[in-house]
């Protein structure tokens, strides 16, 4: 299929939004401890997070700080010649934001009756700083959790766009975060560190109140993108990479 250079052009910008907005600053406490654990062999304690810092300060300068100045870049020139982008961009990184808000309220129950391993901003941000002053690493931190709320909501907005109704919203925004919770319940640092599901630490409360969370964040995000997208953002992925007109089915 013979495609115009404008056409390539916005499949290009969609690429690298998705990539630098919804993949790049995901992967920074992954890919981070993901090296302590599995490559160094440090499962957790300060140990851990000196060893995934080793691995964060050369992602965080060279890679993570680049995907979301461009980000800003791809938003700010899409704002004029790609609309329909960058509100993508706009409310699925802002709702993801907010939503953030919805899963710490549980977030905070895990911490305050020690079913979690330890406070989330707080490790980001020592693997992110490897400080010790807490204001510093803690506010690093915070900010680092909220951008990868961001980033899961940008991930969705793309993906999914606007649906067919907010029952259908909520029931695809939740199952993308329930792969998200099984994802974050496997992978580096939690599947490690707890074992997965935290089997080995505060079994079932771990996973139930992380499971919750998600669900939360879920139900705000796909309420959220519902109401800001626009009627012309309903297309999923496919059609809206390459352009084409909406489905009258898609549901």
């Amino acid at each position: 299929m013979n495609t115009s250079p404008k056409d390539t052009k916005r499949t290009l910008l969609i690429l690298l939004a998705l990539f630098f907005g919804g993949a790049v600053p995901i992967q920074l406490v992954t890919l981070s401890t993901g090296y302590a654990q599995l490559v160094m062999e440090k499962i957790k304690g300060p140990e851990m997070i000196m060893a995934a810092h080793q691995f964060a300060g050369g992602y965080i300068p060279f890679v993570y700080i680049p995907a979301i100045l461009g980000l800003i870049v791809i938003a700010w020139y899409c704002k004029k010649h790609y609309p329909d982008i960058y509100r993508r961009i706009v409310v699925g990184f802002g709702i993801g934001a907010l939503a953030t808000v919805g899963l710490d309220f549980f977030r905070q129950m895990g911490v305050i009756y020690q079913w979690l391993p330890g406070d989330t901003p707080e490790m980001f941000g020592m693997i992110a700083t490897g400080s010790k002053n807490f204001a510093w690493y803690y506010s690093v931190g915070f900010l680092i959790h909220f951008l990868n709320g961001a980033n899961f909501g940008l991930f969705y907005a793309f993906v999914w766009g606007k649906r067919s109704s907010y029952k259908s919203a909520i029931g695809w925004a939740v199952a993308w975060l329930t792969v998200v919770e099984i994802g974050m319940m496997t992978a580096p640092p939690m599947g490690p560190m707890v074992g997965p599901f935290g089997v080995n630490n505060a079994w079932p409360q771990l996973f139930l109140i992380t499971l919750v969370a998600h669900i939360a964040f879920g139900i705000i995000l796909g309420i959220g993108v519902q109401y800001f997208l626009k009627a012309e953002d309903k297309r999923w992925f496919g059609p809206f990479l390459l352009d084409k007109p909406i489905d009258s089915q898609n549901k």
